[in-house]
């Protein structure tokens, strides 16, 4: 037993010399070949910590990403046996960011070797060759993508190149697919007949619309051949225009733009992949341009401002074409807010054109017309960055007349309805300073959405629309259970879509049986709310109506009886509007006040701030003071008596000398304007108060008492006996 106990030992300790042993050889001066064979084999055979080693060293070993996939490639049972292995480990959590980590570095690695221009330079020659080397050079091309068409465009154009070799260029050309778009589009003004010839067959071939407005712009040009002009009306009519000499060129480009704002895949070709400082791969696209010096040749950015540059340089074209197009105006400026946006402090030199004015000068000088129209591009996009942008430029060049537009949208109507608060609020802001002289669709929020960005909170506020009982609380409860601050309602649906009080909360919880509606109808109710609305519905309701839910993003069925998973999957599906920070909140509670404040004074048509009272009440009794005050010079211009008694029990109930006399005065400005509105039990107390006052509060409690004018100036001062300034 003890022999066999020794031998036990003594094995176990050969095993790990020989596992230290094989895992000391797992460096980087191990050959790369050693490194990745020993990963694969360790890995096949759930060795985890030799795999491990041996993996580590291969990725820091410094060999390019280009070599690997070489190696790989060229050995197509070591590129099968990877395969296995690389699935194997991404299975073992110790392994499988190491496994992530080879598996993105080969794929870059064969994007290098595809795109290297010595490969595409020496595929080219190859299409003259045995039928294997065509395959292998028709591969290589298309693995190259778009990177291949400008060496594919100088072979065609060179007279020395054999017709065999251009004929399978023509052929290839068209095999790129929406590769070859965009260069060749860019590349066609500049071409000889010939090549323009075989470009505008092959845009034809690969039937992406994007195409047309190149063919456009080269049908216009005075000095088009015949031959070329007729190959390109022939082929806009193959990419679907019945009418090709009449196509507007400034709509294409105008829609080609708004396409790129929209990120459509189609525009885009498989990316260039830049790995960076930090080990991480960006993905990048190219943006092509012609110059007399170096033909076609490209400019490569990160693949998120891709898309604003190209919407920037299709809209700046579209605009130049017709000066006065609204679309154009609006996807340029757009465009421009959107990169904005997206660069940040970076400092990155993009083809750009009019790249001299800011956005924000972009922005403004087209006037409140082109920013409600990029309103409405943010909002459709749900680019919540881009809409506050675009109210913004709306607040400094709308007014009470141009605010509005009267047509079948209204940009500033859907951003008060926004499920964002921050954008409500920034929509409200704009319309109170504007103080138009009529209501319009929505404006009845405005002065709500105000109060609620007065009383301010960081927290995401809900209203349970719920019959009385176990099922409102139920509801109030789950609610609170995810973080809402929830109030429960007893307006109606009807009072709530019409009053503009919904504004105020950033979700509303609708069990259907309140609304005593059902099908249609209650989605068409619970989409009037223009707030998050989630509507608890049974399952015969549901099957009524689903469809029309799919049309209102605003508002979502949750069938009864629910979980909370269900009700959060719900909620998230409505982008209900993310918390405010303090700064944030402190900030549009600054705006929001001035804002009301300017309007008691003013008092425009289209907006009534008595419409705000509840939530200025409220505020009023949280604050003290200087805010206290302004929010009371707001209450003393409100024709409410809900306001003076709110101003009165201020009074009454402060502490603070100096503070109780503005208060006081506050109260007596309210009555002397809207007349008596106190309680008799306000003026009681007011009375009392007078007997122990002293100094400047007694003569200010004096001349709020004496405005109430309650014994008709009859009778004398309660303090006609206190010596005057005591």
């Amino acid at each position: 037993m003890l022999n066999r106990i020794r031998i036990g030992v003594q094995s176990s300790v050969l095993l790990v010399v020989l596992s230290l042993c094989l895992a000391g050889r797992a460096n980087a001066e191990t050959p790369m070949p050693v490194l990745l064979d020993d990963f694969i084999h360790y890995s096949l055979t759930a060795q985890v910590e030799l795999a491990k080693a041996n993996g580590e060293a291969l990725l820091g070993g410094g060999l390019s990403d280009a070599d690997l996939a070489s190696y790989i490639d060229d050995d197509p049972q070591l590129a099968d046996r990877l395969l296995l292995a690389l699935r194997w480990a991404r299975e073992v959590p110790d392994l499988e960011p190491i496994a992530a980590a080879i598996e993105s570095h080969v794929e870059k690695g064969r994007l290098d070797l595809a795109r290297d221009q010595a490969r595409i330079n020496e595929a080219i020659t190859m299409l003259d060759g045995t039928r294997r080397a065509r395959m292998l050079a028709h591969e290589r091309l298309l693995a190259a993508g778009e990177q291949a068409v400008p060496a594919m465009l100088v072979s065609l154009a060179n007279p020395e190149t054999d017709s065999a070799t251009k004929l399978s260029l023509r052929q290839t050309l068209p095999a790129l697919g929406r590769e070859a778009v965009a260069p060749l589009a860019v590349a066609l003004p500049h071409l000889g007949e010939q090549e323009q010839l075989v470009a505008i067959a092959t845009l034809g071939d690969i039937g992406y619309p994007h195409a047309a407005p190149a063919l456009v712009t080269l049908i216009r040009q005075d000095d088009t051949k015949a031959m070329v002009h007729q190959a390109a009306l022939q082929t806009l009519e193959r990419l679907g225009y019945t009418n090709p000499r009449e196509v507007n060129l400034a709509d294409l480009e105008s829609a080609l733009a708004l396409e790129y704002l929209q990120e459509m895949g189609h525009l885009q070709a498989n990316p260039v992949m830049v790995r960076l400082a930090d080990g991480t791969i960006e993905n990048r696209q190219n943006i092509w341009q012609w110059s007399p010096e170096l033909g076609l040749s490209a400019v490569s950015v990160s693949e998120d401002l891709y898309w604003p540059v190209m919407a920037i340089r299709h809209a700046d074209t579209a605009r130049k074409s017709a000066p006065e197009s609204r679309e154009a105006r609006a996807t340029f400026v757009a465009g421009n807010l959107r990169l904005e946006n997206r660069l940040g402090d970076q400092e990155e030199v993009l083809p750009l054109p009019d790249a001299e004015y800011s956005p924000n000068f972009h922005a403004t000088i087209h006037g409140p017309a082109v920013a409600r129209d990029v309103l409405l591009i943010a909002i459709d996009q749900d680019d919540r960055a881009l809409a506050r942008d675009a109210l913004a430029a709306l607040g400094r060049t709308g007014g009470a007349e141009t605010l509005v537009s009267g047509e079948v949208r209204e940009p500033v109507t859907e951003a008060l309805m926004h499920s964002d608060r921050s954008i409500q609020y920034d929509a409200a802001l704009v319309v109170a300073r504007a103080m138009p002289a009529y209501p319009f669709p929505g404006s009845n929020r405005v002065v709500p959405l105000l109060g609620a960005a007065v009383n301010g909170g960081t927290g995401v506020r809900a209203a349970v629309l719920a019959p009385e009982g176990d099922r409102r609380w139920s509801a109030v409860e789950r609610l609170q259970r995810l973080g809402f601050d929830v109030a429960s309602s007893d307006e109606d649906l009807a009072q709530l879509a019409t009053s503009g009080n919904a504004s105020g909360f950033d979700l509303i919880y609708l069990d259907s049986s309140t609304a005593s509606l059902s099908g249609d109808d209650l989605v068409s109710a619970a989409a009037a709310l223009g707030v998050p609305t989630v509507v608890v519905v049974s399952e015969a309701q549901l099957n009524e109506s689903r469809a029309n839910f799919e049309t209102i993003p605003a508002a979502a069925p949750l069938l009864a009886g629910a979980d909370d998973a269900a009700l959060v999957s719900v909620i998230e599906s409505l982008q209900v509007g993310d918390r405010m920070d303090e700064a944030q909140v402190g900030a549009y509670s600054r705006d929001a006040l001035q804002a009301l404040r300017d309007l008691a004074q003013v008092r425009p048509g289209g907006l009534n701030v008595s419409d705000a009272l509840p939530a200025m009440i409220e505020a009023f009794n949280a604050s003290s003071g200087g805010r206290q005050l302004v929010i009371a010079d707001v209450l003393a211009s409100i024709d409410q008596g809900d306001a003076q008694r709110a101003l009165i029990n201020g009074a009454l109930r402060s502490t603070d000398g100096s503070q109780q006399i503005s208060l006081m005065d506050f109260a007596a400005s309210s009555v002397r304007r809207f007349g008596d509105l106190a309680t008799d039990r306000q003026a009681a107390d007011l009375k009392r108060f007078l007997t122990t006052a002293r100094g400047q509060v007694a003569e200010a409690a004096a001349r709020l008492y004496g405005s109430m004018n309650r014994h008709g100036g009859t009778q004398s001062s309660p303090t006609a006996t206190t010596k005057a300034g005591s």
